[in-house]
């Protein structure tokens, strides 16, 4: 196998790894009423639930574009799991928040994900496991990199 088919192989099988893994969390997160893409945004407005988050940054934390994350923060919103307010120092942003129940709903959905990301790794040892995660950590490292440079 050639460099060039060894990439491709590669990432195929990451794409395939994604795919999988978003399937699992998907059923894993129905019983807390989220989608993984709500999900990843809840987790992204947890850390500051006091100042909230920007859609422009939240857009940079997704890797989505502003228009995806404006609609799929108003789909929270309308569900009440986050809500919108002006940003008090410059009043052309709007900033969004974590509301209790988005809190709440997101711990649930938290919980479940890390029982199944138990049941996801059980197979692999501590010493795999640090391995992988080291493999796993420099690829989205390069990853980011390749990106920032285009």
């Amino acid at each position: 196998m050639d460099r060039a088919e060894l990439a491709e192989r590669i990432c195929q099988t990451v794409q395939e790894i994604g795919v999988l893994l978003d399937d699992g969390d998907r059923g894993a997160m129905r019983g807390a009423g989220l989608t993984p893409a709500h999900f990843n945004l809840l987790r992204q407005l947890a850390p500051d639930r006091r100042t909230g988050r920007t859609i422009t940054r939240l857009a940079e934390l997704t890797l989505c574009t502003r228009g995806n994350v404006t609609r799929l923060v108003q789909r929270l919103v309308e569900a009440g799991l986050a809500e919108i307010r002006p940003d008090p120092s410059d009043q052309r942003l709007v900033r969004v928040y974590l509301t209790p129940i988005g809190a709440a709903r997101l711990a649930a959905a938290e919980t479940e994900r890390s029982e199944l990301n138990a049941a996801r790794f059980a197979e692999f040892g501590d010493p795999a496991a640090a391995d992988l995660l080291d493999h796993l950590t420099g690829l989205v490292q390069h990853l980011r990199k390749h990106l920032a440079q285009r």
